[in-house]
């Protein structure tokens, strides 16, 4: 089973580095340019060209990728959809980011005001002291305005479909994407919002688990 994964907003393939699922293949997908005036539905639409819908698979996504993988749903037919860490819907965004839509801050914000405030808000995210330097070079590696465009993209997100055959992982202990705003299939107790690195063990387990009904 192939597992075609879309990590979270400003981070690489790097942030899969502890996910392995058993008798499944990861391909983490790479970010496609956005641009000015895509929105949620137009810029999934551009990750279709690095999905073989040929054969059985199944997507993974974390926060913003997540986001992807719920709208993806509504153009090509994973057998699992699992979702890490994120919404399904704008109806489950919390209030203070659905507010950006209305009060758009982020448009007068410089690109390295962007990655300042990545750099910054790490903790909020759950990244530790110690993975500083990956999580750093993670967003240095991001293209001009990516930050911007994607930021447009969430808070501009009119999503209200729920996707189909859906496995949504949360932590209780998210403090960007709260969990009292989500109805997740799963609960990581203490689980943060960057739960993917650190309590990777379990979320795996759960992959696993969900990926052997499919053959039973």
């Amino acid at each position: 089973m192939i597992i075609y994964a879309i990590p979270g907003l400003g981070t690489t393939e790097k942030l899969f580095a502890n996910t392995v699922i058993k008798n499944a293949e990861l391909v983490v997908l790479d970010w496609p340019l956005p641009e000015k005036n895509d929105t949620m539905a137009s810029y999934a639409k551009k990750f279709l060209p690095q999905i073989d819908t040929s054969q059985p698979f199944c997507l993974m996504g974390v926060s913003f990728g997540g986001m992807l993988c719920s709208e993806l749903t509504k153009l090509i037919s994973p057998q699992k959809t699992f979702l890490i860490s994120t919404s399904k819907s704008r109806n489950e965004l919390p209030w203070f980011i659905r507010l950006f839509k209305y009060v758009p801050l982020h448009n007068y914000i410089s690109e390295t005001q962007h990655r300042k405030m990545a750099y910054k808000g790490r903790w909020i995210v759950g990244f530790g002291k110690a993975y500083i330097p990956e999580f750093l070079g993670m967003v240095d590696s991001m293209k001009e305005n990516y930050f911007k465009y994607c930021i447009h993209i969430i808070v501009n997100w009119n999503g209200k479909i729920l996707p189909n055959n859906a496995v949504h992982i949360h932590g209780t202990n998210d403090r960007l994407l709260l969990y009292s705003f989500v109805k997740a299939d799963y609960t990581i107790k203490g689980g943060s919002h960057a739960m993917v690195v650190f309590r990777a063990e379990e979320i795996n387990k759960i992959m696993e688990d969900e990926i052997e009904k499919l053959t039973t």
